[in-house]
């Protein structure tokens, strides 16, 4: 007999259609925040330059810069970028790049 392993949140469900597929493309799409804590956490341990892609009101946009203090209380980064620097929020990351 095959036993099909399903998350809680994948459980099935035959009375949705359209909002069942929307809403796996959204949890496909959810940034790797394993991989973007490691990355930040090298950034400001380790002085590495990092590109981040962030959403903002105006689109998405890539920032390029060091990681100069990750605040878990407010769940926000201070990025340093050439000459300036700018708070962003942990929900607007959505990848980061070395």
């Amino acid at each position: 007999m095959n036993r099909q392993h399903l998350s809680p949140l994948m459980t099935p469900d035959t009375t949705c259609k359209d909002t069942c597929t929307a809403a796996a493309v959204q949890q496909k799409e959810a940034p790797d925040w394993p991989y973007i804590e490691r990355e930040l956490t090298r950034s400001l341990e380790k002085h590495v330059k990092i590109r981040l892609t962030v959403d903002t009101p105006h689109g998405t946009v890539q920032l390029r810069g060091f990681v100069t203090v990750i605040n878990t209380y407010l769940k926000e980064i201070k990025l340093r970028e050439e000459d300036d620097w700018q708070w962003i929020r942990f929900e607007d990351i959505q990848s980061v790049h070395i």
